[in-house]
């Protein structure tokens, strides 16, 4: 099943609260031993401390009374007596309610015992007290120190119990608290890390099929329509692709249609270029023999360049549409590439006497021959040559050089032109990329040439840069492989 994003985003959100939630329950769990354990301390530890308190200070009362009434046989005495063992008697009753540990039965029973035959003791001797009899006295007193040791003896350990129990409890508050404070720890890493790891997987899954549809983008703004994206997950995205996909497709086919008519237009244009051109040429040499005025041999010339200009527009998109199907064909042999220039540099000469450009050569007295197809050759040495006379002012100068190394050849046309701006550096080699001519300031040619020229280059193995500064010429250098 795959999910969308929505549905991704729902199930991180939900785990993440269900982290949150046991984080919490488990919080409130230990809170709430905490607060049962405080409770245990003061509802029962410290009472029982109080008690013990209490019947101590309360026992003592008794013996006191018990002691004076003896020597003085006051009924007073022997009244608060009665009152401080009935005071004795509540607070052991409380203490045995309140009490609920095992360890706690036999010393509270002892105590209750013992009380009773130390009240029982003195009441007896009380009789005697009262009457004015002679009695045992010593047997009387050895029975109440019994019983009244016994009873402190048992508070002791009541007192203890207490005091031990609280500190067991506050070690496992303690204990609790440390527990507490590792789980919050470790919940709380876990927490983090799942979280993270959430919104990673999460992101990553939106992002990377993201990426790759620019990517694709990218590929489509290079004129590169092939290759289909293939993203199965989250099916947004896959709906995305699709559709990317599917205008590819068609981009392909209107690339292919363009394809097709740049190549039925150069055929249908070159045949009556052609014939028109032949038919100049008849012309020209019917004006050769004085058959026409002046006027119309001027106006023929014109006729006779713009057909060149037209012949060569045609050959450009025809090399385009060759490039573009791949269907261009090289025949390549080893040549000498000097040779090469020096005759387009003298092709070029009338144009450049024309705008009183001077055109100068640096190259090795012995270039090494280098594998090329001549007419492919030709074609990027006069394009070079004719762009640098172009777009150079008059009075300026262009200069040709080429020197060779172990492994190359290297090939630099520079002239004083206008130069190219930075942002036109990076595009230059593209399709119709135009430039403005140095003395008129007008878009001048298809923008075709130097892209065809990049294709010839590249399929020679080779490589062709340009540096360039506006106002200051430029320099378009090829590298050939030896």
């Amino acid at each position: 099943m795959k999910l969308s994003i929505f549905s991704r985003l729902v199930i991180g959100y939900l785990t993440i609260f269900v982290l949150a939630v046991a984080v919490s329950i488990y919080a409130i769990v230990q809170l709430h031993r905490v607060e049962k354990v405080t409770r245990s301390i003061l509802e029962i530890d410290n009472r029982l401390l109080e008690y013990d308190r209490k019947l101590t200070d309360v026992f003592l009362s008794m013996i006191n009374y018990e002691r004076k009434f003896i020597i003085t046989g006051d009924e007073g005495l022997y009244s608060r007596f009665v009152l401080a063992k009935d005071d004795f008697e509540k607070y052991l009753g409380e203490v045995i309610s309140v009490a609920d540990a095992e360890d706690l039965k036999t010393p509270l029973t002892n105590i209750g015992r013992l009380s009773g035959l130390y009240v029982s003791s003195f009441e007896e001797e009380a009789q005697y007290v009262k009457s004015g009899l002679e009695y045992p006295g010593e047997k009387y007193r050895e029975v109440k120190e019994y019983a009244a040791d016994g009873i402190m003896n048992e508070l002791k350990v009541l007192r203890d119990y207490s005091q031990q129990n609280t500190y067991d409890k506050v070690k496992k508050l303690e204990q609790a608290e440390r527990r507490a404070r590792k789980a919050a720890i470790i919940t709380s890493v876990i927490y983090l890390i799942t979280g993270i790891s959430i919104s990673v997987f999460i992101t990553l899954n939106i992002t990377k099929p993201l990426s790759l549809i620019q990517k694709k983008t990218r590929d489509i703004a290079a004129g590169e329509f092939g290759g289909d994206l293939k993203i199965s997950s989250p099916p947004e995205i896959m709906e995305l692709a699709r559709s990317f996909n599917a205008m590819c497709a068609k981009l392909k086919k209107v690339d292919r249609m363009k394809s097709d008519f740049f190549s039925l237009m150069s055929h249908e244009l070159r045949t009556p270029l052609t014939t028109i051109k032949e038919g100049i040429n008849l012309i020209m040499e019917g004006l050769g023999k004085g058959q026409h005025t002046e006027k119309h041999k001027r106006l023929l010339t014109i006729i006779n360049e713009e057909s060149n200009r037209l012949i060569n527009l045609v050959n450009s998109l025809l090399d385009l549409s060759k490039m573009e199907a791949g269907m261009m064909v090289y025949t390549f042999t080893r040549d000498d590439i000097a040779a090469l220039i020096k005759g387009v540099v003298r092709e070029s000469e009338p144009l450049s006497e024309t705008k009183n450009i001077t055109i100068e050569t640096d190259m090795d007295e012995i270039l090494p021959p280098v594998k090329i197809d001549i007419d492919r050759m030709l074609q990027v040495l006069r394009n070079l040559i004719g762009n640098a006379v172009k777009f150079t002012p008059s009075g300026g100068i262009v200069k040709l050089s080429a020197h060779a190394s172990e492994k190359e050849l290297r090939v630099s046309v520079t002239d004083t032109g206008v130069g190219i701006s930075k942002e036109k550096i990076d595009v230059i080699f593209n399709k119709y990329q135009r430039a403005l001519l140095a003395d008129s300031g007008k878009i001048s040619g298809s923008g075709l040439g130097l892209f065809i020229v990049k294709e010839i280059i590249t399929a020679h193995g080779g490589e062709i840069h340009v540096e360039s500064a506006l106002g200051k010429g430029s320099t378009f250098t090829f590298i050939l492989p030896v």
